[in-house]
This record gives C-alpha cells, structure tokens and sequence, in this order.
C-alpha cells in the first residue's frame, strides 16, 4: 500500500511557502494584477533568497535539490494568491515556455 501523505519536511516547506506568500504577496499581486506589471526584481531576489527559486534543481545549480513534488508544493500556495506572483515559481520549477 502506497503512503500518499506528504513528510514532514514537505509539510514544513508547503507551510513557509504559505506564511510567506499570505503575508508578503497578496498586496503586490494585487498592485501587479491592475497594473499589468511582472514581479519586481527586490521580490525576485526575496524567492531566491529564501529558496522558492529552483526549488528542484541540483544543488550544484543554485536549487535546493528537492523533488517536482515539493516545487509544485511551493508553487500551489503562491498560485493561490494570485498567478502573477505564483508565475517566476512556475517558471524556475519547469523551465520557460
């Protein structure tokens, strides 16, 4: 039988990505939203700085060097917020399309 329940690392991960997106996100994206404008380069740096960026690239990359799983995690809370700031998390864990 397959255990589908999240470690407990990804549930430390799924809630910093939650705390952080609730908190940081939701008047930017709103201001991104009416202006038609990309993330800023401050916040940009901020994801990288707290490795929401690559979050499933090797290590030897500048990724945490975790799974599509816990990318996706991360990815979901910012996209709850809005798709505007959820995009450069998208983007990191899939490539540009």
């Amino acid at each position: 039988m397959m255990d589908f329940q999240l470690s407990d690392d990804q549930k430390e991960l799924q809630e910093t990505a939650r705390k952080f997106a609730r908190s940081e996100l939701m008047e930017l994206s709103r201001e991104m939203e009416e202006k038609a404008v990309p993330l800023p380069d401050a916040m940009r740096k901020r994801y990288a700085e707290m490795g929401f960026l690559g979050v499933n690239l090797p290590e030897q990359y500048g990724g945490l060097g975790l799974g599509h799983l816990e990318a996706l995690l991360v990815l979901e809370q910012f996209a709850m917020i809005s798709p505007a700031v959820a995009w450069p998390i998208f983007e990191s864990a899939t490539g540009p399309i």
